[in-house]
């Protein structure tokens, strides 16, 4: 029994490292693409989330790297900290992230979909219904509320102060930072493997 079980685990964890090795490649070498195909969704995503301004984001190379920067158009007057007001449709640059980080909770999700084992074409058909159903929860609950949460810790860094209560979106934003979006994608990973692998239930057999 235990070779068994050793031999499965080989074949799960070579399984998991060939899918993450092959979306990483792809993930680095079409980064600039994939992000700039999914900024409207995530501008959409970091608009409903706020009222205070408006977001427009680019995909631009710099020395640090390739960076997703994304620019806000007041939506009401702002102050800053530095004491300069951004007044009513003002534009100011707000927050950046890599691009490629983007990109990570998507290859965390990815790869566990595509890495574990399915017992048939059904459940692996189930299962991609489910990831695509999934996939998009998983943006905007990640690199939409990191930018939220820059922009808000920009206008209002007072309130990461230990003696102040954090506000709505700066919660979320801690989580994101502290691993959460590390967490939301195996949690929905692992959402998506186990409804896939649920099976209809029979029809009651019919009387003669």
């Amino acid at each position: 029994m235990a070779p068994l079980i050793t031999s499965r685990l080989l074949r799960l964890s070579l399984r998991g490292m060939l899918a993450w090795a092959i979306l990483a490649v792809a993930g680095f070498l079409l980064a600039r693409p994939i992000v700039t195909a999914l900024a409207p969704y995530l501008e959409g995503v970091v608009d409903t989330m706020q009222s205070d301004y408006v977001s427009y984001l680019t995909v631009d190379d710099s020395q640090e790297g390739l960076k997703l920067v994304m620019a806000c158009r007041a939506s009401r007057s702002l102050t800053l900290p530095s004491g300069r007001v951004v007044p009513f449709l003002q534009s100011f640059a707000c927050a950046k992230t890599d691009a490629v980080h983007v990109l990570v909770p998507i290859v965390i999700f990815l790869t566990i979909v595509i890495g574990w084992p399915a017992a048939g074409r059904r459940e692996l058909a189930r299962r991609a219904v489910g990831a695509l159903l999934l996939l998009p929860a998983i943006i905007g609950f990640t690199t939409p509320v990191l930018l939220v949460g820059l922009v808000g810790a920009g206008l209002h860094p007072e309130r990461f102060s230990s003696d102040v209560q954090l506000s709505a979106l700066l919660h979320p934003f801690v989580f994101i930072e502290m691993g959460g979006g590390w967490l939301l994608p195996l949690i929905a990973a692992a959402v998506c493997i186990r409804v896939g692998s649920l099976k209809p239930p029979s029809a009651p057999p019919s009387n003669p």
